[in-house]
């Protein structure tokens, strides 16, 4: 505390600034939330249950939630979160979550709210 306490203003701030240009620079992935809409890999279409939590007013959708298919038939999100973002007591489907079927969302029309996670940290079990 004692050593805090004789830096100077300038002494702070380039600290600051190479604490920000660490963190912005250190390698990462980022995890974009799924959407009502967001496509598959196999051309399905994901169908958000959840009509309380929304982002730009299209439902965030969650593990558990259906993608639907040009021929009728549905999957369900299997993978998505994990404990890292739950709303309404599931996990929240991603870019990258994978369905009961084999096929992954690829992409959402939200991209605006994600997830970042750095290279070196240890990923949940459910994530």
């Amino acid at each position: 505390m004692e050593q805090l306490e004789k830096l100077s203003e300038n002494d702070i701030q380039r600290i600051s600034n190479a604490e920000k240009l660490y963190w912005n620079n250190k390698p990462h992935a980022i995890y974009c939330v799924a959407v009502h809409g967001a496509k598959t890999q196999n051309d399905g279409l994901v169908n958000a249950s959840s009509t309380n939590t929304k982002i730009k007013g299209l439902s965030i959708a969650r593990v558990g939630d259906d993608v639907i298919y040009a021929d009728g038939t549905t999957s369900k999100i299997i993978s998505g979160a994990g404990t890292a973002c739950i709303v309404d007591g599931a996990p929240v489907a991603l870019v990258g979550s994978r369905l009961e079927n084999g096929d992954e969302i690829i992409e959402s029309p939200n991209t605006t709210i994600a997830i970042k996670i750095y290279k070196d940290q240890h990923l949940l079990k459910t994530f």
